[in-house]
């Protein structure tokens, strides 16, 4: 147990560069048996699932950001290996096999519209589940290390975008960009601290880069 990477590690200014990880209490809520929180199902804004879980809101889509890789000063690349398989291995407690969703296909339907979203955010590889008959659920890579924006999240959005026997007609507007300036700035304003003015001048810009 990774007593050392609390919420002001895991979400505080130095993250922005040094890259993070949710702490421990906040991976387990996301690994539970019984499937997602409920408080992420309701939530209609940018918000605290839990002291350890931010949520972010795109219309239709929940993000759910899980890890961002930084300079690696901050969280070692297996570790968020390490817990990207066990959000895969979550996933089929919920809801069987997991599918890889080709984000490259060209297709005029609502998976298509997703698709479209997730490679204009950046995404590099997707896996997905029916989780029930109206939500879907995807584990998303996005960004490169070259140019520090990998990322990873779980999107939880209608079950149309990621289930080939649900989907419907094509969709316009969807936007699943995110930063993790923005957990960051969440963060402040939930503990009311003040950001350093360099991390307060990135979440002004909302640098959407990631997936």
């Amino acid at each position: 147990m990774d007593l050392e990477r609390d919420a002001p590690a895991a979400f505080g200014p130095a993250s922005l560069t040094a890259g993070s990880l949710l702490p421990f209490e906040g991976r387990t809520l996301m690994q539970g048996p019984e499937g997602l929180p409920s408080a992420v199902l309701d939530a209609e804004q940018d918000g605290w699932v839990s002291p350890n879980n931010p949520i972010l809101v795109r219309g239709l889509a929940k993000i759910l950001p899980l890890a961002w890789w930084g300079d690696g000063s901050g969280v070692k690349p297996e570790e968020i290996a390490a817990f990207a398989s066990q959000m895969q291995a979550a996933g089929m407690q919920w809801a069987g096999n997991w599918r890889v969703l080709d984000i490259t296909e060209r297709r005029d339907d609502s998976i298509g519209s997703y698709s479209g979203a997730l490679r204009a955010a950046g995404a590099t590889l997707v896996d997905c589940w029916t989780y029930s008959q109206t939500i879907g659920v995807a584990l998303v890579w996005a960004g490169a290390a070259d140019d520090a924006t990998r990322s990873l999240a779980l999107h939880v959005v209608p079950v149309g975008w990621v289930s080939e026997r649900l989907a419907k007609k094509p969709l316009k507007g969807i936007d699943v960009r995110w930063s993790w300036a923005e957990v960051v700035t969440l963060f402040a304003g939930m503990t009311g601290t003040a950001l350093p003015v360099a991390a307060d001048s990135l979440a002004d810009v909302g640098e959407e880069e990631l997936g």
